[in-house]
């Protein structure tokens, strides 16, 4: 009785890694087969950013997603199925934002420095997530891109 048993366990075991292993094999080559934009998107994106650098393309769920530098600035694009700019976010530099965005943060926290700066592109428009520090604070502001200013958290610096 104990080698039937053994025998079957066995068998079952190396029946399930079997199984095991064919998922695997399976998910690994659908991810692998997934992150091709089409002809019409690929065209699309390098008309519009000819200069851009270090391209990589992934899928998740409906969009097609492309992270890349441009002039040294790191960018990434959620398109939908159709090929349409549903998000974007542009990591820049404070020489980077708008004049009316610049003006509104010096004015108001003229005092901070600019840590850094996401620009922020939707269906609404575009805005810029700001982090900014004094001696004792972190504070992160977000700032539409004619000026409007929307403080949202600020953080004591550990001592």
């Amino acid at each position: 009785m104990k080698r039937n048993l053994f025998s079957y366990l066995a068998t079952h075991t190396v029946f399930n890694m079997k199984k095991t292993a064919l998922a695997v094999i399976t998910v690994l080559f659908s991810l692998s087969a997934v992150a091709t934009p089409g002809d019409a998107l690929l065209r699309q994106f390098n008309l519009a950013f000819p200069d851009a650098q270090y391209i990589r393309w992934t899928e998740a769920e409906e969009y097609h997603i492309v992270s890349f530098t441009r002039n040294s600035t790191q960018c990434r694009i959620w398109y939908d199925q159709k090929g349409m700019l549903v998000y974007s976010l542009r990591y820049c530099q404070e020489d980077e934002l708008p004049l009316p965005v610049l003006i509104a943060i010096k004015k108001k926290y003229h005092d901070k420095h600019i840590e850094g700066v996401t620009e922020v592109t939707n269906q609404q428009g575009t805005t810029y997530e700001l982090t900014l520090s004094d001696e004792k604070k972190w504070y992160v502001i977000s700032v539409t891109d004619r000026g409007n200013i929307s403080p949202k958290n600020s953080f004591r610096k550990q001592e």
